[in-house]
């Protein structure tokens, strides 16, 4: 009798055991609702960019979690051909678009691209790729107050390269460089490989990049970073003596976080076991390691985090946008 006691006690021990063990699990893993289910994961250009590199990192990391993901290049429009991809597919369908606020939330505020942001559920914000200013070590400049200093001495005679035309990336140089009251000649260039082609050609004397093309050129000695535009940190363990634009005079940061946004009417566990997934990525020292290479500021969001964050945009940068681009039209 004594042993079937024992022996019954040790049962009830053991399940407990087990339960326990159990409970822990589901508390480590709260994205089991989406563990062996796969993703598509569409980046709005082409491979090799930071979008593209960032996607692949993150799906790396995702795949280590038992979640497969499909990273899917669909480059056009500014990424607002991928936009309105997503933004047509049917929320069940596992699909999200992996971009920056100008494809999600600015181009359709202020063009018709077939989508508006309310088409979107916010899944995750992973923070910044890093986007600098910068010139050749062989300018006669060597800091932004220079750079202004050199253009308001040569009038007209001062060329200066940027990725876009009337739109975000072209909105933060007018933050930095206000054509209405410098003289000098912008030339919208294809992109960061672009800018950094001309700068390495001598065609332009300053231009706007991302950190990750820049570097190359910066640690050869050959390029100098005049200021960075992060919107998630004041300075970027990459380059720690560069100065925020802020640090300038300039009372701006370029929203440039990558975020992932889902058909509006995704399954709300889904969205939170995929949120807690890129987080845990996030949070990652090998994720993190990788970032850092590539002059990203990792930031892990909540679901809450990441519509507070688009909402200040709203709020506070979308209305001043909107003047600008008014004006230059």
């Amino acid at each position: 009798m004594v042993k079937r006691c024992a022996f019954a006690l040790l049962v009830l021990v053991l399940a407990a055991g087990m339960l326990l063990t159990g409970h822990e699990a589901a508390a480590e893993e709260p994205w089991a609702e989406i563990e062996g289910e796969s993703f598509d994961f569409i980046v709005g250009y082409d491979a090799g960019g930071s979008h593209d590199i960032t996607a692949r990192h993150m799906a790396e990391g995702l795949t280590e979690l038992g979640i497969e993901v499909d990273v899917t290049n669909m480059p056009g429009g500014d990424a607002t051909e991928a936009g309105y991809h997503v933004a047509d597919s049917d929320p069940e369908e596992n699909i999200v678009f992996w971009a920056h606020p100008p494809a999600q939330l600015f181009d359709p505020a202020t063009r018709d691209v077939g989508y508006d942001f309310e088409d979107f559920d916010p899944v995750a914000t992973m923070g910044s790729p890093t986007f600098v200013f910068a010139a050749l070590v062989e300018q006669p400049f060597a800091s932004y107050d220079e750079l202004v200093e050199h253009i308001e001495e040569n009038p007209g005679q001062t060329v200066v390269g940027g990725q876009a035309m009337n739109h975000p990336m072209h909105y933060a140089f007018e933050m930095l460089l206000p054509s209405d009251e410098l003289d000098y000649s912008y030339v919208n260039l294809g992109g960061g490989a672009d800018v950094q082609a001309n700068l390495a050609g001598g065609h332009v004397q300053a231009g706007h990049l991302s950190l990750a093309a820049a570097l190359p050129l910066y640690e050869d000695d050959e390029l100098e970073i005049l200021v960075h535009t992060s919107e998630m940190a004041e300075t970027v363990d990459a380059i720690p003596e560069v100065p925020h634009m802020r640090d300038v005079g300039v009372d701006y940061a370029e929203p440039h976080s990558l975020s992932a946004l889902a058909p509006e009417g995704i399954d709300e566990d889904v969205r939170e076991a995929l949120n807690a997934a890129i987080r845990e990525v996030i949070e990652s020292e090998d994720f993190q390691e990788d970032m850092d290479e590539m002059g990203v500021v990792a930031v892990p969001h909540t679901i809450e985090e990441t519509e507070s964050y688009f909402d200040e945009l709203v709020e506070d940068v979308l209305p001043d946008y909107e003047a600008w681009l008014e004006e230059q039209n």
